[in-house]
This record gives C-alpha cells, structure tokens and sequence, in this order.
C-alpha cells in the first residue's frame, strides 16, 4: 500500500459511514438489552489481573483492521465496563444519558471546534451562550449581558467560581503578585461539600485548612445558626472569609442546605455566596421540585453540572455568575497569538476559563433542551425523585433496614440492621454486603461513611428503574452471607 493510499485510508468518508452504522446498530442493541435489565450491571474482574492481561507492546505496525475492532468493542472493551443504561445502575451520580446528546458528542468529536477563541468555533460559541442564558434564566437571573461559561467538569466549575471570589475579596492583582500572608483567607462551607472545594483551595494556594467545616443538622442540611457563629469565629481571628459554600444537593446524602437564610445572610454582611449546584441544581427543571431550591438566585455564582440530572454524557458543567462582570474576574491571562485585548475578547471563551481548547459542550445541551424543552427534562427528574421517595417508604417499613434520613433529591442512605448492634461489626456489615452486591453483578451501590458510621447508598439515576427493581436491591442485600 502506498502512503497516499494509506492515508486516503485513515480518512476515508466511506468507511467512516460504513463502520459508523455497524457502531451505532451495536450501541444500540447494549442500550436496549440494559434499559431492559439484561446482563450484569458490573462485571467484576479483578484490577491487578486485568492491568496484566492489557499490557501489550506498542504497535509499530496496525493491529487490528477497522472489523475486528468492531469485534473486540463488542466482545470485551463494552461489555467489561460498567453498564450505566442498566436499570439496577444506582451507584454514583453518572446520568444515563439521552441518546441524542451521546449523538452530539460523536458531531462534536469529528467537528472539532477549539474554541479557545471565537474564530476556532463561531457556531460553538453561539451555542454555549445560548445555554448558559437558558440556564441562568432557570436560576432566576435575567440579564442582557453573558454571566457564565462551561467547562469540563465541576471540579473546574468550582474553581473558576471561587477564583472570582477571591478576585473580589482581594481587590488588587492577586493573579499576578499572589495572595498576601496577612489577613488570611478562609471559605466557609458545609460539612458535607464535596471534596473539590478543599481541592480549590488547595490549588489556590489558600491550603485546605482554609476551608472551614459549618456543621449540618439531621437531615444534611447547614445550619444557618452555625454558619453565623464559623463566620463570626474567623472574624476573631483575623480572617477574612472569601466565600461561603452552601450545596444543593451534596453527594454524601443529597441534602439541600437552606439556600434562602444562607443568601439573606450573605447579603447581609456582603459575604460571596457560592452554592455547588452540581447535582441538585436540576430540581429547578421541575415544577414540583424547584422550591427546594428557593434562595439559589440570591447566590454570586452557581455551579451546575450536565452529566448528572440534565441526563448528558460526560463531562459539561456550568458555572453561572449574578453579575455579568464576574465572568471575567477569574484569569487575567495576556496571550497576543489569541487575545487581541478588544471587543472580540468577549466571544473568546478561553478568557473565563481554565481551559484554552475545549470541546463544543454546548451542543448537545442545547439538543436536548430544543428537543424534549424543560417540561420534558424537568419529568426525568420528577421521575427519579419518584423513585428515592419509593424506596425510602420501602425501607421505613421493612424492619430490616434502617433508613438514614427522607430523601431531598434522588440519593438514598439506608443500613442494613445485622445480627450485631456493634458500631464496627455493623460497619463492617455493611461494607461486606456492598462488596457482594457489586462483585454479584446484580447491583451497583455505593456506600458513605458519617459520623463514623457506614451507611449503604443509591444515587437512583435511570428513570426506567421500577418498583420491582428497587424490590429485588432490598431482598438481595438480605441473603445470607456465604
């Protein structure tokens, strides 16, 4: 074969097309087998054997043709992963996604638009201030002026929203000169945020004790009460508290802290509030879930994430900001060869963002949103809220269960009871029990430890899981132990 021939091969529109239907008609016989509950949710293999029976040397030569890839996708890569159409998928917070969106990511692979600045995707620019103004208007705020951008996952979300924080806490060029020893910065936030805002601060340069905990009550909610005594404290001690972080919903138990008290406080004493919408913030989708979230529009930025309940394939995230101004406050970058410093800086994405290429993330939210509207979107939460509530009334009935909290979003936390009232022989129970069901392939559940107890748990994501489903979860988690 000659190289001109080869690489007509590499290229070749034909045989794109040709593969490209064998592809999705095997795609579309795994999405159908799962929905239905067919096969394993998990195939557990173990790691260390696995890493083993992968380690090939690298291929100087081609070693597969376009066929028998198609052959070891359907025969090994697909089927060892884990199955996250399966209706007893109720592990983590990963949305089954709608098969549409999955499509718009395949036109946004092939497309390839960088966007670091306007002219490297026109179209996906427009697209993604299309949904970010979508999206802000769901939030409460209505303004001429773009107030946020996308990003490839919440961890970046909630960086770029606490880096304005900090702009706005330290007036002068932070970003240059660094952030001074004195009058120490702090960020106040629930016990249970999740993990990547200590992360930021890390990042930062803060450290992580910047982070102060604000404890929670009984059902994972910050106490407002408590909030004003950690904010009072750090004041005591010559700290300036950069911003405080309440969740909607938080990945431990899916509570949803007080957003309004929390918003009218932070007015109140001119505090940054940033609420970590990354999961819960799709309840405003629904008309009888959204005054859960009464208060968010109070927040200075908000952080709201399309791989979880907007039902899109990993990973798009928002980061959405109450004033427009914002949107620039978190990088002060100079880059001649791609910021010119003039009007079309405004349309240049990389200038809010930690990224310089980024994929057209906006597409397949704006698909979704054109095609199934937000009555549509906002049902497949309904539904898999549903689906929490059934399950816990499930459990507070059975008396071999018992039930951490009532459900604020779709996750649940539950413990089975044992023979052994034993706080470690409990936990370990537990854990036992999770490992079995995993390993079994019937289930994917995960578990979280609180207040050193173990408690199982659901993130109840597929909205075709059924009552007989969540049936067949409690009476396998009561078989006995081999």
């Amino acid at each position: 074969m000659t190289k001109a021939a080869r690489l007509a091969g590499m290229f070749s529109p034909e045989m794109f097309r040709l593969h490209g239907h064998s592809l999705i008609d095997l795609l579309a016989d795994r999405l159908s087998a799962q929905l239905q509950g067919q096969g394993a949710v998990l195939p557990w293999r173990d790691p260390v054997t696995e890493d083993t029976r992968w380690q090939r040397p690298l291929p100087q030569q081609p070693t597969l043709d376009a066929e028998h890839w198609l052959q070891q996708l359907q025969q090994d890569i697909l089927p060892g992963g884990l199955a996250i159409h399966h209706v007893r998928n109720m592990g983590h917070q990963v949305a089954a996604p709608l098969p549409m969106a999955a499509l718009c990511d395949l036109v946004a692979s092939l497309s390839n638009q960088a966007m670091a600045v306007y002219e490297a995707g026109p179209t996906a620019t427009m697209l993604e201030r299309q949904v970010i103004r979508w999206l802000s208007t769901l939030v409460g705020w209505d303004s001429p002026r773009l107030n946020g951008l996308l990003t490839s996952g919440g961890n970046q979300a909630n960086l770029t929203a606490l880096l304005a924080a900090r702009q706005r806490a330290l007036p002068g060029n932070s970003w240059q000169q660094g952030v001074p020893s004195q009058g120490r910065l702090c960020i106040l936030a629930s016990e249970h945020s999740h993990y990547s805002i200590s992360r930021a601060a890390g990042i930062m340069g803060l450290g992580t004790a910047a982070v102060v905990t604000v404890a929670c009550d009984a059902e994972g909610r910050m106490q407002p009460a408590a909030l004003q005594q950690a904010h009072a404290a750090c004041v005591a001690q010559g700290q300036q508290v950069m911003a405080v972080v309440a969740s909607a919903a938080c990945t431990p138990t899916g509570s949803i802290d007080p957003l309004g008290a929390i918003g009218l406080y932070c007015r109140a004493h001119q505090l940054w509030l940033h609420v970590d919408g990354a999961h819960g913030a799709s309840g405003l989708l629904s008309a009888r879930h959204r005054m859960a979230l009464d208060g968010i529009a109070l927040a200075d930025s908000v952080v709201w994430d399309g791989h979880k309940l907007l039902y899109m394939p990993a990973t798009v995230s928002a980061v959405l900001f109450r004033d427009p101004a914002n949107r620039h406050a978190a990088f002060a970058q100079e880059a001649s060869y791609l910021f010119q410093g003039d009007t079309m800086d405004d349309f240049n994405t990389s200038t809010s963002t930690l990224e310089c290429t980024k994929r057209m993330m906006g597409l397949k939210l704006w698909t979704a949103f054109s095609l199934y509207g937000v009555e549509g979107l906002g049902a497949l939460v309904d539904q898999v809220y549903g689906l929490a509530q059934q399950l816990a009334h499930k459990l507070a009935a059975d008396p071999a269960f018992e039930l951490l909290m009532a459900p604020q979003t779709n996750i649940v936390c539950f413990r089975h009871r044992g023979e052994d009232s034993d706080r470690h022989a409990m936990n370990a129970h537990q854990a036992v029990l999770r490992q079995r069901l995993v390993q079994s392939g019937a289930f994917h559940i995960t578990q979280v430890t609180l207040d050193g107890q173990i408690w199982l748990r659901t993130a109840l994501m597929n909205p075709f899981t059924s009552a007989e489903d969540l049936d067949a979860l409690l009476a396998a988690l009561q078989q006995p132990l081999q």
